[in-house]
């Protein structure tokens, strides 16, 4: 699409792809950031205003949204542009959209906590030993659960690594299990320092404490770290335990939606937490093209 387009258009948009839309359902994915704001019109002094217009570029992410919205809730598809953001640019999404899809991505108290039992779940499937007990993988998913209600506030850091090891390496004791390339080594120590990054920026996020600059710069060192993850893939896949085959899965466009929203948080924590390396990373040639093309 090349010209802008009025709420009604947007509705015209929809019945030509097939679907069936009420101007209701566009300002509430508005309002949830899977839009940005139309820009207003005003038709001249006394005059009121004329219809706002969405750009070509958010009639298209609209398209989009419509294409996926039957097998995913507002939650999930506040993930679409996020995604377009990060591997695209302002151009197409501006980051204003992002910062309100992102909170909707995050929810609410309630949301988060099922999030991060989901979370846990997955992280169970990579880091279980054989002989973790079932104690200790409840223990897990409940302390995540609870940091996740709470915002990450006044989390207990030393209980987290505790529930994270007992389920990683039952019985090593002071010998540290890591599995895969030792190049990029899944470990305890490196699950929850992420861990505490992606709680530390849902923190600062609800504290509206990250800047624009911050979220550019993550974007940055996203693309940077994905691009040099993308060159040494086939190295590390070729190592990965045969009881995890997708530790060091390749770059797909897919994957990247799933993830994206989480990567988005951990390396705006990441940057919070070591600012020496983050400046580092911000003089990195970013890469020329999409980390999966």
């Amino acid at each position: 699409m090349t010209e802008p387009g009025t709420i009604t258009d947007l509705v015209a948009d929809a019945e030509r792809v097939g679907e069936s839309v009420t101007p209701r359902l566009i300002r509430a994915w508005t309002a949830a950031g899977l839009l940005d704001a139309p820009t207003r019109r005003p038709a001249g002094k006394g005059h009121g205003s004329l219809p706002a217009l969405y750009s070509p570029a958010q009639r298209e992410l609209f398209v989009s949204l419509l294409h996926h919205r039957h097998n995913n809730g507002i939650r999930s598809l506040a993930r679409i542009p996020v995604f377009v953001w990060m591997y695209w640019g302002e151009g197409y999404v501006p980051l204003r959209q992002v910062r309100i899809a992102l909170m909707t991505w995050l929810g609410d108290a309630t949301t988060s906590q099922k999030v991060a039992r989901q979370t846990a779940q997955e992280l169970l499937a990579q880091l279980a030993h054989p002989q973790a007990t079932h104690a200790a993988r409840t223990r897990l998913r409940d302390v995540l659960a609870q940091m996740a209600y709470t915002g990450g506030r006044n989390a207990d850091l030393d209980q987290l690594e505790q529930a994270v090891r007992a389920v990683f390496e039952p019985g090593h004791g002071q010998v540290r299990r890591a599995i895969g390339h030792p190049e990029a080594a899944l470990m305890a120590e490196t699950t929850v320092h992420l861990l505490r990054a992606r709680l530390t920026a849902v923190t600062l996020l609800r504290d509206n404490a990250i800047t624009d600059d911050d979220f550019r710069d993550a974007r940055h060192a996203h693309l940077v770290t994905f691009a040099e993850y993308a060159a040494k893939q086939p190295t590390l896949a070729a190592v990965a335990p045969e009881d995890q085959p997708g530790l060091y899965a390749p770059l797909t466009p897919d994957l990247a939606l799933v993830q994206c929203c989480g990567n988005l948080l951990t390396t705006l924590g990441l940057q919070a937490m070591h600012p020496d390396v983050a400046n580092r990373v911000r003089r990195a040639p970013a890469p020329p093209t999409q980390p999966w093309l």
